[in-house]
């Protein structure tokens, strides 16, 4: 079918010819502007001068006298009003937000000619409404009353009361303001509206006096537009509307509700077509999908299925976008073939990386904290994140993963200021200033930014950054004057002012608008005609918006001085929806069916009505799901991987040790061992604010060793019970233990101090620490062997054709001699237990129970063995919650929990748990045996490498 722009300049070249140069068209928005131009081109037969083309926004800046201030001007010269108007008024932050909603309610009231001192009175009697210079209708009164009727029934409430003291300042603040723009010729585009009515009331408007005004496309009219168009219909103007049949002619279609009143107000000089197309035949297609991704996807399929290459500029189709927010997804995933698209909306600041850059500048400034000496330290958090920014990718010499590097290792929870060297760094991992200097440190960065960028290879991404970039620096500049004459202004109002500016700002793309495939939001499609329209999102939430925007005048005031609710912008929308589709040959409605949130995944009611009225049945693309039993990994041996087995090797140049960590760790899982011992994959180097599990226990462990380490040093080799008196009375362990605990986690750093939890982590380890040395004095007197000292001993096994040395080793926490035992000590600081039932299924990986604590203790005695032949070994372990027990006995228990019996001697298990231990090294490096993921997915809960195992649980 002919797009109405198209039918509309045939017929203006047919009516007017060469008088069309002296014409004046008003158009609803700018785009159609530009389509019915190309039309004009296009059917014009001879030269002739094309019409003045104005949108309604450049008629009324042009017609008034009136200039619009900025906005954020705007918000400050309200607030100046206010504060002279309230003893106690609000800081500018906190009424920044009601500011923009006043001036949106003042905006209506000019823009539908509200009488504002009526609307504001407080009507307690109420016959004044049928008062005859009240000039309302019946159904007016009637609201009105019906408002005021139940807002003073009952008693008086707070509530009522603020609404009064709101009720009486509004029009104050209303009347003040439009005087002090009027006064500097400024004004909001409501008062611009108002004084071109006024003019047109007295009879001062002169505007192209010799022109043929025509007038073209509207649809929902303010009072202001309806006097201005009378003016202009008394004048001559012509009159088109776009619109079908099928919702104009039926009362009931809201679709029609404003034509309808136009129709008959400002009736059409010339019908161009008795258009019916939504009763025609067109392809309509309802798809259902689960996510707004896949609508984006879903946009590909279409595009690169129905149109052929023949059609792939796709000038006549439209990808109509309900929510904006898809605009990216949807860029991203259109088909490589098309190589021209016309994005008729902005790119919102707020998707852009420099603005997510700004917020963490905006976290970092608020999370600065000054140090003893006068410098400034950042948190490790702040930094990391912007370090790595996308924004600081940009740095081309490499300097961002060694700082990162070097934060991870020194465990910095706090950065000084002067750990940074690099320009960029230093002027930003500074203290901004107050005032004009907190915009100066926003400029300095984002100019350095700036200046980055001719660097950059990536074309497309350099150019879109650097016009990010620019924006930010215009709105500063902006900025920085409009707060100049206001220093009261604190730092946290101004950040919260400039980041507001930046959230509502937009970028327009570039790019030749009347080719290529076309986006746009569903405001750009007013006049606009396709083949093929392609809607996204339409959710009831989002076509029609649900929400019609915050106000302080009630909703039933409101329809009562016919000032828009609701109701009309459903309406509006409702018009927006049928128009877009009433010319389209094919039509794909997508959306979401997911609930989420405030969003209930319903269908837009649009998509009902067509189901109803065409029986158009929903699509819901099937998305092949297979449920299959994932493979168990396993990783075979190669040279690579036998040459590093044989650094364990005794006699290899390395010098490597199998561990308890590591026997155990094989136990568990073949594969986690693999991964962490062969392939070289350890946690990730990441800041820890708090000392771990594993840290814990290091730290005490340290302490402990310090401390006995000490008296050893003094030349004493027996551990008295004075001794152990004299440290639990003093503040021996307490300093051992911090120096320990700062050693560890700070890493030595002077300037870090135990803080946060770590306090309450802290005086638990000094609790146990001090608890050990109060469980040794029961003891006392012993001789203490070794404290945190390594032991090393071989092992032979025949591993598949091959026999090798292995060579095992440990750092075993404690040896003490205590009588005619040599007890073999471990500490655990976590779960554990002293009970197993034998030594096999200490190497049994399926059994849930498994000791591993008991396995390596064993292992350590197995290795002192081997050093104190003759000696009898006992192996225990110091569970830190068991030391609270009355009769806590560090020995282990083997056997059933009533006939469990206590281990006085290592050398009754010992050729037992020989056995077993070089099976298990034998299976470790035997060629023919692969590295094999667990079965026992318990073991997978909190490994390190679940992800990459696939054992991540579903909950």
């Amino acid at each position: 079918m002919r797009p109405f722009l198209e039918t509309l300049a045939v017929h203006l070249i047919e009516s007017l010819g060469r008088e069309l140069g002296n014409s004046c068209l008003i158009l609803p928005n700018r785009r159609a502007g530009l389509f019915l131009q190309r039309h004009l081109a296009a059917h014009s037969r001879q030269v002739i001068w094309e019409p003045n083309i104005y949108t309604i926004s450049e008629f009324i800046d042009e017609a008034s006298s009136l200039q619009v201030p900025d906005p954020v001007e705007l918000q400050f010269i309200l607030y100046d009003l206010y504060r002279d108007c309230v003893d106690q008024p609000d800081s500018f932050d906190e009424f920044y937000y009601w500011g923009e909603m006043m001036l949106k309610d003042f905006d209506d009231l000019d823009k539908y000619r509200v009488n504002a001192d009526m609307l504001f009175k407080n009507i307690m009697d109420l016959k004044e409404l049928e008062e005859p210079l009240a000039g309302l209708e019946e159904d007016q009164i009637r609201l009105i009353r019906q408002f005021w009727a139940g807002f003073h029934q009952g008693s008086s409430s707070p509530e009522k009361e603020k609404f009064i003291a709101l009720w009486k300042l509004l029009p104050l603040l209303y009347r003040r303001l439009k005087k002090t723009l009027t006064g500097w010729g400024l004004g909001t585009q409501g008062m611009q509206y108002r004084e071109i009515v006024e003019r047109i009331e007295n009879g001062e408007l002169d505007w192209k006096g010799d022109s043929q005004v025509i007038i073209v496309g509207f649809n929902a009219l303010n009072n202001c537009e309806k006097r201005i168009f009378s003016w202009f219909q008394a004048r001559g103007a012509r009159f088109f509307w776009d619109y079908d049949i099928w919702y104009v002619e039926d009362d009931i279609r809201e679709a029609g509700r404003f034509l309808r009143q136009n129709l008959a107000q400002f009736p059409e000089s010339t019908k161009l077509e008795p258009f019916s197309g939504l009763d025609g035949q067109k392809l309509i297609r309802i798809l259902e999908l689960p996510t707004d991704v896949l609508q984006a996807k879903a946009v590909h399929k279409i595009l690169d299925f129905e149109v052929d290459a023949d059609h792939r500029e796709c000038t006549d189709t439209a990808v109509v976008l309900c929510d904006e927010n898809l605009l990216m997804p949807v860029i991203m995933s259109l088909p490589t073939q098309f190589k021209e698209i016309n994005v008729t909306m902005g790119y919102p600041m707020t998707h852009a990386p420099v603005f997510s850059f700004t917020d963490q500048l905006i976290t970092l400034q608020n999370n600065i904290r000054r140090c003893g000496d006068g410098s400034d330290q950042f948190y490790h958090k702040d930094v990391t994140s912007i370090l790595s920014h996308p924004c600081m990718g940009w740095m081309v010499n490499g300097s961002k993963s060694l700082l990162l590097q070097e934060i991870a290792d020194r465990n910095m929870m706090f950065v000084n200021e002067n750990f940074f060297r690099g320009e960029l760094e230093r002027k930003i991992f500074r203290r901004m200033e107050e005032g004009p200097g907190l915009l100066d440190y926003f400029r300095q960065i984002y100019q350095h930014l700036l200046d980055m960028q001719k660097d950059r290879d990536d074309m497309m991404h350099r150019d879109l950054d650097r016009e990010f970039i620019f924006q930010v620096l215009i709105q500063l500049n902006k900025l920085e004057e409009l707060v100049r004459p206001r220093p009261e202004l604190s730092r946290e109002i101004l950040i919260r002012l400039f980041r507001k500016i930046l959230a509502t700002l937009r970028v327009p793309f570039e790019g030749e608008p009347l080719s290529g495939l076309q986006i746009m939001g569903i405001l750009e499609t007013r006049l606009l005609d396709f083949r093929h329209v392609i809607l996204l999102s339409m959710n009831e939430e989002i076509m029609p918006r649900s929400h019609p925007g915050h106000s302080f005048i009630p909703y039933a005031l409101r329809a009562g001085y016919r000032m828009p609710v609701r109701e009309e912008m459903e309406a509006i929308y409702a018009y927006y929806f049928y128009r877009l589709i009433q010319r389209a040959e094919k039509v794909d409605l997508l959306f979401n069916s997911r609930s989420e949130g405030v969003r209930s995944g319903e269908m837009s009611r649009y998509l009902t009505q067509l189901i109803y009225k065409s029986g158009i049945p929903v699509i819901r693309p099937g998305l092949e799901v297979r449920a299959q039993e994932l493979p168990t990994l396993s990783v075979n041996h190669t040279e690579e991987v036998d040459a590093v087995l044989k650094q364990y090797l005794d006699g290899s140049e390395e010098g490597r040790y199998l561990s308890p960590s590591a026997i155990n760790t094989y136990i568990d899982c073949p594969l986690k061992f693999y991964l962490r011992y062969i392939a070289g994959i350890g946690e990730p180097d990441e800041v820890k604010e708090e000392v771990d599990a594993v840290g814990f226990g290091t730290v005490v462990h340290d302490s402990i060793s310090q401390l006995y380490n000490e008296i050893l040093q003094k030349g004493k080799k027996i551990i008295t019970a004075q001794e152990l008196k004299s440290l639990l009375d003093s503040g021996k362990p307490g300093d051992v233990l911090e120096k320990a605990f700062t050693e560890y986690h700070f890493k030595g750093d002077r300037h870090a101090r135990i803080e946060g939890r770590n306090i309450i982590i802290f005086r638990v380890m000094l609790k146990y620490l001090k608890k050990i040395l109060e469980i040794d004095l029961r003891t006392a007197p012993f001789q203490l062997v070794s404290a945190e000292k390594k032991y090393k001993r071989t092992i032979t096994v025949e591993a598949g054709r091959e026999v090798n040395r292995i060579l095992l080793g440990g750092k075993i926490d404690r040896v003490d001699r205590m009588g005619d035992h040599l007890r073999v000590i471990d500490y655990k600081t976590g779960n554990a237990r002293q009970g197993f039932s034998g030594v096999e299924g200490l190497f049994d990986a399926a059994l849930r129970s498994r000791n591993a604590a008991a396995m390596q203790v064993l292992f350590y005695a197995w290795m002192v063995s081997a050093q104190h032949p003759g000696d009898r070994i006992m192996p225990g372990l110091y569970i830190m919650r068991e030391l609270y027990g009355q009769d806590f006995d560090p020995r282990l228990t083997m056997g059933s929990k009533s006939g469990a019996v206590p281990i006085d001697a290592f050398s009754i298990l010992e050729e037992e748990f020989v056995i077993h231990l070089k099976e298990l090294i034998a299976r470790m490096f035997d060629p023919g045996i692969p590295f094999t993921q667990t079965g026992n997915e318990d073991h997978c809960r909190h490994c390190d490498f679940a992800r990459i195992c696939n054992r991540v649980s579903v909950e």
